[in-house]
């Protein structure tokens, strides 16, 4: 009698100098894990860019304790820094999983079922959740940034997958969830190569590109909570930031044929470049080809942000948990 195939699941973790939230991390996987895994093999991928901090330590005294979640369990401890493109490719190296979600290591999974929500179409390529974010340990429901996700995605909703990528728009990458076949896609990974520090913006613009035809599904669900901190690679890998932002606008200019789009990508590098708030509003032409659209769509982003309910409060309760269970893991682990 064969073996029942279960299906199969990676969290893949990107880490560097995360060693005041990396356990609030990965507590929230395990309480995904215990929660709504049964069934389900669970691959956990980590790869620390060579962390200064704590960091590899706590991770290895969790996977002491709990390392019997998971059906493999892959740790990559760079001996240099690498930045965020090649942990990344080397993780998916790694992913043996039918499919995967990608997180840095200072963000926190919500309680929905990731496992259920994230299930791709076939004509999908990304499916994002809603935006909550942490500021310190507090969590906020980002009203705005949600209006402008549900204002993407009426705006781009029947174009080509790269037009939304090209152009103005809002997109949360830490509640995006990429296609197996599209993220290991071999020109995807080799697009991403040519990066070093921006992972996001590079793997949307290659599987735009390798698959055209497919779509952007946004889910009214939190996924998970993203944390900007002094640690985010804009602020403490500003020049490498800066210079795989302007390599992605060349390789975008390059590579179009309109005159028209030139012209808008032109003018988002030139706003870009600047680094002024007042000249990426005023003189940045596709974000008033942005605000028309919006103006356009606007009955219909009424329509659906109506639609969208948010239990505040359960998230918050879910996060004060996971950050209780962090704190006794740490310490044990000092």
């Amino acid at each position: 009698m064969l073996a029942e195939i279960k299906p199969s699941y990676a969290f893949l973790v990107v880490t560097y100098n995360h060693q005041e939230y990396i356990l609030e991390h990965l507590e929230s996987i395990k309480y995904l894990v215990q929660t709504y895994g049964t069934g389900i093999d669970v691959d956990l991928i980590v790869n620390d860019d060579c962390s200064r901090d704590q960091t590899c330590t706590l991770v290895d005294s969790w996977l002491g304790c709990n390392a019997r979640l998971f059906r493999n369990v892959k740790i990559i401890y760079n001996s240099k820094n690498l930045g965020t493109c090649a942990s990344v490719n080397n993780m998916l190296t790694h992913m043996k999983a039918d499919r995967c979600k990608m997180t840095a290591g200072d963000d926190v999974y919500s309680f929905e079922n990731i496992f259920d929500l994230t299930q791709c179409e076939p004509n999908n390529a990304l499916v994002s959740g809603r935006v909550f974010h942490l500021f310190g340990d507090e969590l906020k429901f980002d009203r705005f940034a949600n209006i402008l996700a549900t204002a993407t995605q009426s705006i781009y909703r029947k174009d080509a997958l790269l037009h939304r990528f090209k152009h103005f728009s809002y997109n949360n990458a830490p509640n995006i969830l990429y296609e197996k076949e599209c993220l290991l896609h071999p020109q995807v990974r080799e697009y991403l190569q040519r990066f070093d520090v921006v992972e996001d913006w590079p793997l949307q613009v290659a599987i735009a590109r390798q698959f055209p035809e497919r779509n952007f599904r946004l889910i009214d669900k939190v996924l998970v909570y993203y944390r900007r901190t002094l640690g985010s690679t804009y602020i403490v890998a500003n020049q490498r930031f800066i210079g795989d932002k302007l390599a992605i606008y060349n390789d975008l200019i390059k590579n179009e044929e309109s005159w028209l789009e030139r012209i808008r990508l032109r003018s988002r590098k030139f706003c870009f470049v600047s680094q002024n708030w007042w000249i990426n509003k005023l003189l940045n032409l596709d974000f008033y080809f942005y605000i028309v659209a919006f103006v356009c769509a606007i009955f219909e982003i009424k329509k659906n942000e109506k639609k969208l309910v948010i239990d505040i409060r359960r998230h918050s309760r879910h996060y004060s948990e996971i950050k209780e269970k962090a704190q006794l893991n740490k310490m044990k682990a000092t």
